[in-house]
Order: structure tokens, then sequence, then C-alpha cells
């Protein structure tokens, strides 16, 4: 137990008033129309001087601590839920899904941020989970190949074609699938003739599954989808570490993002269809858009609704760094996946240091097919507050 013994200076001599027990802190959280305790005058940059999880995987349903301490800030802010809050302090979370907080202080010389990644594991860890990974068509005979994404075993299913009518022509069994299995298995009482399809597996719903809305497929034969970053890069919502940012017209202070119509990439190589992506001048910032399918309305401008991604699609892109930042030790790229929800998938940042080389992304975004989604691209600044300069070349959703 901490004991705190008060002090009294009286007339220049030191009294001992008393030792008593410590009271141990209570923290809450500052609601939004709260108002809380400003310095009268911040001299130095907001330092954060902690903020963690106390783990960093979770159970669905599970809580977790977040606990944070910052010095030299006026106004200090964690994001995904608790808003505003005291400088130092606790609290605890339950994120349904993987969820990457932000602390944010500002002060009168700047903004600080930082943040910590809570991994909650999927329903699939503990339940089976059947999904259709493609179909194809041999003299009209149609071939499926059908997965048990879970981690459980599971027993005999049937597997369901609808026509364009939704009516049901045909059945297929399954034997058992081990977690992980996938086999190719065909109808043999229906004769494909062109029109539209949809494979459905467990087509009765009889097994309980990880997720019931990833059971249908619906291929496209000779189509693909593409979808063009590039190409609604000014219509996407793009923020960051200094707040909300308009396309095309930041500077080094805010950020910047705009889509060039070529731009040379530290290996010295000219490229196109490429979006540049600087984060405002501080260490450690942040910034990113969010893209979607963008609606015109003839003569009232437009609004951006979220994408249905196709079945078997995935995100690809290079990324690195301009020829303009010589000398920057690291600038990370992440690509994430917004649901329906507002719960946020991030895949693995890739670092890109100028090196000479660029990476790349490929990322299997099957998961989402049929789904409704927002996609982000983001890109995290390191220790170097100067030339971040990040190149996106062709970042593109396709199946």
């Amino acid at each position: 137990m901490k004991i705190v013994c008060c002090v009294i200076v009286v007339a220049g001599a030191l009294t001992m008033a008393g030792c008593l027990p410590a009271a141990q802190p209570v923290v809450t959280p500052v609601t939004e129309n709260a108002t809380a305790p400003i310095a009268a005058a911040v001299r130095y940059w907001p330092l954060i001087n902690d903020f963690s999880a106390g783990s960093s995987n979770i159970l669905p349903g599970e809580n977790v601590t977040l606990r944070w301490s910052v010095s030299d800030a006026a106004v200090v802010t964690i994001d995904n839920g608790p808003g505003r809050v005291q400088p130092a302090g606790s609290l605890d979370v339950a994120p349904q899904v993987t969820t990457r907080y932000t602390l944010t202080a500002a002060g009168e010389r700047g903004v600080s941020t930082a943040w910590v990644t809570v991994q909650v594991a999927e329903r699939s860890t503990f339940m089976p989970d059947l999904v259709i990974t493609g179909v194809t068509h041999i003299s009209g005979l149609l071939y499926y190949k059908i997965k048990n994404i879970g981690a459980v075993d599971i027993g005999q299913s049937e597997t369901h074609i609808f026509d364009q009518s939704h009516m049901l022509r045909d059945t297929s069994w399954v034997e058992s699938l081990k977690a992980g299995e996938e086999k190719t298995l065909p109808f043999t009482n229906y004769d494909w003739e062109g029109y539209k399809i949809t494979v459905c597996a467990d087509g009765k719903k009889q097994i309980t599954e990880a997720s019931e809305d990833n059971n249908c497929y619906v291929p496209s034969f000779g189509f693909k989808y593409n979808y063009d970053f590039g190409q609604y890069a000014s219509r996407a919502s793009w923020r960051g570490s200094a707040g909300r940012l308009k396309y095309s017209d930041g500077d080094r202070v805010a950020g910047l993002a705009v889509k060039l119509p070529e731009a040379v990439a530290e290996d010295n190589q000219t490229y196109r269809n490429v979006i540049e992506m600087v984060p405002p001048g501080s260490s450690f910032a942040w910034l990113e858009g969010y893209f979607g399918d963008w609606q015109e309305q003839w003569q009232m401008g437009g609004y951006m609704l979220p994408l249905e991604l196709p079945y078997n699609a995935r995100f690809t892109a290079r990324v690195g760094l301009s020829a303009e930042a010589r000398g920057v030790s690291g600038v990370s790229f992440l690509f994430g996946i917004q649901d329906e929800k507002g719960g946020v998938k991030w895949w693995p940042a890739v670092t890109a240091a100028y090196d000479g080389n660029l990476n790349s992304l490929d990322i299997d975004l099957s998961a989402y097919g049929g789904r409704k989604v927002m996609a982000i691209l983001r890109v995290e600044a390191g220790a170097d507050p100067d030339n971040n300069y990040a190149l996106w070349i062709e970042p593109r959703i396709s199946q």
C-alpha cells in the first residue's frame, strides 16, 4: 500500500503533519461534453510516455485494459470508443473484431500519436466453416471446389445450385471435410447453358458454422472485376494525424494525397497510375484514404457508397518511395477493409525504406465476397519527419 506523507513548512520550520494510506486513483474517461483541465501554457511537444493494452490477443466477448500516460498535452483522445480522456489513466474495452486504437495528444506545440492493436480471434477458431472457392465448366458439366476454412472437422453436407430465377436445379452430396480440407466435386444432373447461377454450400443450413454469410458463390465466367483506386482518389475521404484532409489541397503540415499521371520511384523507373500520399510533417504521422463506389447525381454532385466485392477478389499494388524521398529510413503501407458494422481488418504492414527496391502487396479478399465494404489505403511515417513521399503504384481490386 502506498503511504502519503504530508509535509508543511511553517515559518521556515519543517513539520510532519502525518502519514495516511494513499487512496487508489480512479480514472474515468472524459465525455465529449465534459471540460478537462487544460494547462495555461504548454511549452513542449506532447510526449506519450506510455500507451499499451493489457493483452494483444483476446477471445470474442473478453475485455482488455488500455493504459496510457501523456505529458504536455492540452487534449488527449482515443478513437474507436473511449473518446476524450485524462492525460493518464486506464480503461477496459471489449472490441468485437480486431481493432487498432489510436491515441492522439494535442498541445500548443503540435500533435503526437501512438497506437496499439488488439487481435480478436474469429469465430472460425472454434467452429467449422464451409465456402465455395471456385466453379468451372467442362463440356457443360459444372465442377465446384468446396473448402472447410474453419478449425473443426465437419460431417456430411449438401451443396445446392440455383438458376437465375433462384430455383433449385441440382444437389451435390459432400462427404466429411477436415479442417482446412478442400475437394473438387461435380453437379451430375445439371447441364450449364451459359446462364447466371449461384452455388451454395450447406444448402439446407443444417450445419452450425462460424459464418453463414459466406456459403454462396456466383461465378463470373469470362468477366473480370476491376476497381482502380487511382480513378477514385479524388472522391475518397482523406484524413490523417493532423485532421481531415482535402484531396490535392494539402501541404507538408497537413499532409498530401494526390493521383499523379506518372512518377519516378526510388528504383529510378517511371510509373503510371500512382497515388502519392505524404503524411503530415512530423515523426510517426499517418495518413489514410477511404474508398468506395462513387455514385453520380445529375446536377447534384455525387456521394460514396460501400463497394460490393465480388467473390475471389484480390487487392494488389506495388509500393515504395518517390525518388524525392532519398534518405528516408522507412514508411509503412497498410491496406484495410471496413465492414458493414464499422469494424476494420488491417493486413500486415509492408515497410519500405529508400533502398532502390519496390515492394508488392497481394491480398486475398475472398472472405469478403458479396459483402459491402470500404477499402482503406494508409501510410505511417517513421522517425523521419520529412520527405515521406509514399507511392501506391497501380493499386486495384480485381477478380
